[in-house]
């Protein structure tokens, strides 16, 4: 348990250090001034940080005052609010514990053990004996979550000590005694997208769950997005939030989908293991989205305005030497019809999951609003040759195929995916405002293509320049 020490009289933190690190499993790392609490803070995480508030802005000044305390304060609850923060004063002031407890008496579930804790909390350095105490049954509750055992399927992730404590936490809720993790590879944001299975001392499994883990900033628009647009989807499209956790790991949080089974697999596992199946996918995928597409609306939009959808103006400004010989002015000044919806708008296959029941889910949230209704049977598309995880193509397409990729018949020959791609692009032109829609579309999704470093240039720029030709009216340019 590593604690964060902040206090400017030296006698003092040596007696108060002296009491810590006599209990077993304790670290303190002591800081004198607000300018070495947020360099700390900065590098590092703690699980407590025990604070004064009258220090210094540098080590060795003279201007210690209360203000500099609770700068740090407001620092760990706006960076890392899952961290539990108690002040040790010397100023005995009723006053300040009071509104302390009025104004950020924040309490929760921080050890996942069915008990609610104060968060922060206020000591007097006279009964420093107390502050001692907290931190002896503190350390006993961190000692009992990192005990449980955390084991990877597949390859390791590089996963932060925070994140760790994150997933244990999850682990103790459900009585586990180790936790088996699988990233999921659901998103391409700092955002990580895990499978999570808890298994007590016996070996059975208790729970498997999807977790979205990434900071409180993003999985607060996750949970938002969620309950916005998320639940008005088909029944069993979406996995069912079970849990939550913001408390005990630091600037990370993250929500908990329940999935039947132990087994989760994703789109790309199905494509590589079942092709054929996976043309049933986009049509039950439509489907479900039922709900979004019934508010579609009509209108007409300059090529621009759909590419800046997907591709800022300052972004593509930074392609220029990806696009050496190609003219966009032309195509960009184009208006075409439209239809606009909610829509998903990270919809790889990597984000559409099967547990035990093979019915496709799609999860990783943050994207969703309305866009352009062709958007997500695209994206859902052109991820098999663009998305890092999907499977091997052999060979497939080639650049001319690229180029043609507006022709269905061409694009897809040779492909290990005839069927399902076919059922993506028909959901596609189905759905949108105009056949220039999806055109419009595949040119600004291959655009976004080229600021990647790990995806294919060349395809993306054969379909973006198939695309061009096209809404031009004129037949693809294979030179």
């Amino acid at each position: 348990m590593r604690i964060l020490l902040v206090e400017d009289k030296v006698d003092f933190a040596a007696s108060i250090e002296k009491a810590i690190i006599a209990i077993d499993g304790c670290e303190v790392i002591w800081k004198r001034s607000k300018a070495g609490a947020l360099g700390a803070l900065e590098q590092e995480s703690f699980d407590v940080v025990i604070l004064d508030r009258r220090i210094p802005t540098e080590d060795d000044f003279l201007d210690d005052h209360q203000d500099h305390g609770w700068a740090v304060f407001q620092t760990i609850a706006e960076r890392k609010p899952g961290t539990s923060v108690w002040f040790l004063t010397g100023t005995v002031d009723a006053d300040f514990a009071v509104e302390m407890l009025r104004d950020h008496g924040r309490r929760g579930d921080i050890h996942c053990c069915g008990r609610d804790d104060p968060v922060h909390q206020v000591f007097w350095k006279d009964k420093m004996t107390k502050c001692v105490a907290a931190v002896r049954a503190f350390r006993a509750d961190v000692q009992q979550t990192d005990q449980i055992h955390l084991e990877y399927a597949g390859t390791p992730i590089n996963l932060s000590a925070d994140e760790i404590r994150l997933l244990k936490l999850f682990g103790r809720r459900y009585g586990g005694s180790k936790i088996e993790i699988r990233s999921l590879a659901g998103g391409l944001s700092g955002a990580r997208v895990l499978r999570v299975t808890v298994f007590n001392g016996a070996g059975a499994p208790q729970i498997t769950s999807v977790a979205k883990v990434g900071t409180f900033d993003e999985i607060e628009v996750e949970r938002g997005k969620y309950h916005a647009e998320v639940v008005k989807l088909a029944p069993g499209s979406f996995p069912q939030m079970t849990a939550q956790i913001g408390l005990g790991a630091g600037q990370y949080a993250g929500i908990f989908y329940g999935v039947v089974g132990t087994e989760v697999r994703n789109l790309f596992d199905l494509l590589d293991d079942d092709p054929a199946a996976s043309a049933a996918v986009p049509v039950k995928l439509r489907a479900d989205q039922a709900t979004w597409h019934g508010a579609r609306q009509s209108e007409r939009l300059r090529v621009s305005t759909i590419r800046r959808s997907l591709v800022s103006d300052v972004v593509l400004q930074g392609l220029g030497n990806e696009l050496v010989g190609f003219e966009l002015g032309p195509v960009e000044a184009i208006e075409i019809e439209v239809a606009r919806c909610v829509q998903h708008c990270d919809l790889h296959c990597a984000n559409v999951l099967f547990d035990d029941v093979a019915r496709p889910m799609v999860i990783d949230y943050p994207e969703i609003g309305r866009s352009l209704a062709s958007l997500d049977p695209v994206a859902l598309e052109l991820s098999t040759i663009f998305h890092r995880d999907a499977p091997g193509r052999a060979g497939w397409p080639s650049e001319d195929q690229a180029i043609n990729w507006t022709d269905i018949d061409q694009f897809c020959a040779g492909s290990p995916y005839d069927a399902y791609l076919r059922a993506c692009r028909t959901w596609a032109l189905e759905i949108a405002g105009s056949e220039r829609e999806v055109w419009a579309v595949g040119y600004s999704y291959a655009l976004r293509q080229l600021k990647y470093a790990d995806t294919d240039k060349t395809l993306a720029r054969a379909i973006i320049r198939g695309c061009v030709a096209r809404l031009l009216g004129g037949a693809a340019d294979p030179a």
